[in-house]
Parts: C-alpha cells; sequence; structure tokens
C-alpha cells in the first residue's frame, strides 16, 4: 500500500513538471512568434517606406530630368541654328573671296572670254584657241593648272558634278588662277541619249551644278555645259537644256585622248595639229582625268605650237 502510494505520488509529480513544461514550451512559442511578428511589419515598413522614397525620387528625377531634355533640345536648336548660319555666311564669304580672287586674275592677264555665240561668229577672223578640259576635277588637275600658269593661259574646265565632290580643292585653285567652269552633268550618263527622258538629262544637268555651287558658294554661277559625247544629234535634248537657262558648247579640235587608253604623246599633239590648220577659233577638247596622264605631258607642246601659228588663247564665258 505504501509502495503504491510512492508511486502514485511520483506520477503526480511527473504529471506537474510535464505540465509546467508544456506551459515554458507554449510561452517560447508565443513569444517567438510575437518577436517574428513584429520583425516582419517592421522590416515590410521599411521597405513600404524606401519603396515611397524612391518613387518618390523617381519622379521627381523625371520631371527634373524632362526639365532638362527639353532644355538641352533648345539648347541643341540654338547651336544648330547658329551653326547653320555661321555656315551660309563662310559660304557666301567663301564665294566672294572666290569669285574676287578669279575676277583679279582674269583682269591682270587681259585674256580673252567668249560666250558661245561669239566663239562659232565667223565673221571674226582672229587665231584664238580655247583650251578645254572635260571630266574633272582629278589627280592630274594640279599638273595641267602648274602648265597653264608658267604659260599665263587660262583655260576651260567642264566639271562633272561627282569630281566636283572628290576634289573640291583642285576646282576651287581652278576658279582663283581665272579659269572657266562650266557644268559637264553630274554622272556622265551617255546612256540618257534615247534611253531617258530631255528632262531626265537637265536634272542631270542641274545636280551638277549643285555640286559646284556646294564646292565654290552659292554665288558662284555658270550656265556653260558641255555634253559627255557631244550634242551632236541630240536636238531635243539641247533644246531642253536651253529652256532651262543652260548653253552648251561642242568642239571642232580634238586631241583624241578619248579614243583609247594611252594614246602616245606625239599623236595627241599631232592630231590638235592637224585640226588647227582648219580654223581660225578653234574649241580643243581635251580630258582632265586619272587615266590622261599623256594628255598632260602633251600640253606644254600643243601651246607651243599653237603660239607658234599665231594663236591667242581664250576662255569661253560661264554666262552664255
Amino acid at each position: 500500500m505504501r509502495n503504491m502510494t510512492n508511486y502514485q505520488l511520483n506520477s503526480a509529480l511527473e504529471s506537474k513538471r510535464s505540465k509546467r513544461r508544456r506551459k515554458r514550451t507554449i510561452r517560447m512559442v508565443l513569444f517567438t512568434s510575437v518577436i517574428f511578428l513584429t520583425f516582419f511589419i517592421g522590416i515590410k515598413n521599411i521597405i513600404n517606406k524606401r519603396n515611397a522614397l524612391a518613387k518618390n525620387k523617381i519622379s521627381t528625377t523625371y520631371a527634373v530630368s524632362k526639365e532638362d531634355v527639353q532644355n538641352n533640345k533648345n539648347n541643341q536648336e540654338s547651336k544648330m541654328d547658329k551653326n547653320i548660319n555661321d555656315n551660309l555666311n563662310n559660304d557666301k564669304n567663301n564665294s566672294n573671296n572666290i569669285n574676287n580672287q578669279a575676277k583679279d586674275n582674269k583682269n591682270s592677264n587681259n585674256g580673252i572670254v567668249m560666250t558661245v555665240n561669239e566663239i562659232w561668229n565667223k565673221e571674226d577672223k582672229r587665231k584664238i584657241a580655247f583650251l578645254t578640259f572635260d571630266d574633272g576635277p582629278s589627280p592630274y588637275t594640279p599638273k595641267i593648272l602648274d602648265i597653264l600658269e608658267k604659260y599665263n593661259i587660262k583655260a576651260t574646265f567642264f566639271v562633272l558634278g561627282t569630281s566636283a565632290k572628290n576634289y573640291p580643292e583642285y576646282l576651287k585653285r581652278e576658279v582663283v588662277l581665272g579659269n572657266s567652269i562650266g557644268n559637264h552633268t553630274y554622272s556622265h550618263r551617255i546612256k540618257y541619249y534615247g534611253n531617258y527622258t530631255p528632262d531626265a538629262f537637265v536634272d542631270d544637268v542641274r545636280k551638277c551644278d549643285y555640286a559646284i555651287k556646294e564646292v565654290l558658294g552659292q554665288d558662284f554661277k555658270t550656265n556653260l555645259v558641255r555634253f559627255p559625247g557631244g550634242s551632236f544629234n541630240h536636238k531635243s535634248y539641247k533644246n531642253a537644256l536651253q529652256e532651262a537657262g543652260f548653253k552648251s558648247i561642242d568642239w571642232n579640235v580634238e586631241n583624241g585622248d578619248a579614243r583609247r587608253l594611252n594614246v602616245p604623246k606625239e599623236e595627241l599633239i599631232n592630231n590638235v595639229k592637224n585640226d588647227a590648220e582648219k580654223h581660225n577659233k578653234i574649241v580643243i577638247l581635251m580630258h582632265d582625268s586619272a587615266t590622261k596622264e599623256t594628255t598632260v605631258e602633251a600640253l606644254p607642246d600643243i601651246i607651243e605650237y599653237l603660239k607658234s601659228q599665231g594663236f591667242e588663247f581664250g576662255i569661253v564665258s560661264q554666262n552664255n
């Protein structure tokens, strides 16, 4: 009986201990839950505050950036307008300087300047040679200009629009030295004849005129044109060109440098001699291109021959 009572006593004590452990466990769980919940709520509040600050900052930054973009745009437009005006002024000054230098050179030389109609006037019996060069400027242009300057002679250069863009400084030098500038179309497409309308040909001439003015300035003017391959048998194209305000000129003497590549120097000279004997006023066709080295080599001899035959030298007027 006594043993049984001790057993029951031990069981009762163990039961009490177990209850106390459960209570401690429950309190610990509740305490931990409260701590976790408090921590979670605190973190969430911090995140919300940061998001609110970030959103406010983005809105403020966007407003400032939008204002900055507009200000930058206005500044850029202002600078662009200034650059355009400066370029236009520089272009005008450049054109005036080039034209003034060209006039000074022509006047100092007292050279002969004749319109197309004056050149073909048969009543004028003077012996005058007009040296003309098609297709330039080219890498050989400086050598041609050096030779002309040595003899104090001016020439007429029929410029391609594509070449003017490739060698703008050579074109400027041609003008500054007092030479005359004509239009040889932009593309030199002989296929225009018969395959395209006369208006398409005139458009190509206008495109070349624009390319020349890009180099020499918008005030530079020339209405002188030479057809690629000549205007022979192209009456409708010639009429369309004249209606557009241009005047074309062909030739009555040629050195023959377009007949094939690398025509020997002596052959070029003899071709000029043979044709020059037939006329008083001669318009000589030559070419200023990268494949015409012998043309440059023959030029001094051609000039010497013409001088020996009593020819004066002139240029074709840019205004006809």
